[in-house]
């Protein structure tokens, strides 16, 4: 269903667009899933492998590097994001801004445990001390000018879960200019959070992030 939504939205509205899917070590069928699902008229679609597992912040970056387009967009496989709300993002880097983020207007609900602990923990250290202003460091919908994307990326060591928070702090540290979306989300099932692994990794990268922000690593 997700390639296909963009797809059919993309021949609509920005025709000739270029669509990147970044498989992180997959197993199972996504890549031929993405090619059979995406029928597209007017717009192309890569598909980039990663024969190992290093990380949604790793397969983003990767993804990120290798678009073309003026405008490029990340956001969630899953299409907890649906794909009009991108003309409202588009909006807000025609008026000048750098980067444009997706805000969840709702309460966030995750069903895992261990999604829970992460955001409640994120949130509440990156609210108040790493990037005050911005609570919703993770929602999976973000857009950026090209330029500014490819300025910021390669600067970012995060592989896992803050990578988001990464980005933003650099940006914060290059005086970008970061506006913000409101937006309705709905989670999916099937999240791949381990809760003592993966909080213990997010707890080690968000110290990393405030260290380097700290000793001006990201200027």
């Amino acid at each position: 269903m997700t390639m296909e939504s963009w797809a059919s939205y993309l021949d609509a509205h920005h025709p000739g667009s270029e669509v990147v899917v970044v498989t992180d070590g997959c197993s199972d069928n996504t890549a031929k899933v993405a090619f059979e699902t995406f029928k597209s008229e007017t717009c192309s679609l890569r598909l980039i492998e990663i024969s190992e597992n290093q990380g949604k912040g790793n397969a983003v970056k990767v993804g990120v590097m290798e678009a073309q387009g003026t405008v490029i967009v990340f956001t969630d496989s899953d299409l907890s994001y649906e794909p009009q709300l991108l003309d409202q993002f588009l909006e807000k880097i025609e008026e000048g801004a750098d980067l444009v983020i997706a805000q969840r207007r709702k309460k966030t609900q995750y069903p895992g445990l261990g999604r829970r602990i992460l955001a409640m923990l994120s949130r509440f250290l990156v609210g108040n001390f790493v990037v005050p202003g911005i609570r919703d460091t993770q929602a999976g919908f973000k857009v950026f000018k090209k330029e500014s994307a490819h300025q910021l990326f390669p600067l970012a060591r995060t592989k896992r879960f803050l990578f988001d928070l990464e980005i933003l702090v650099i940006a914060k540290e290059h005086h970008c200019k970061i506006e913000k979306v409101y937006v309705d989300w709905q989670d999916r099932d099937g999240s791949t959070v381990r809760i003592f692994i993966d909080t213990l990794r997010s707890l080690r990268d968000l110290v990393l992030i405030y260290t380097r922000m700290l000793f001006g690593a990201y200027k």
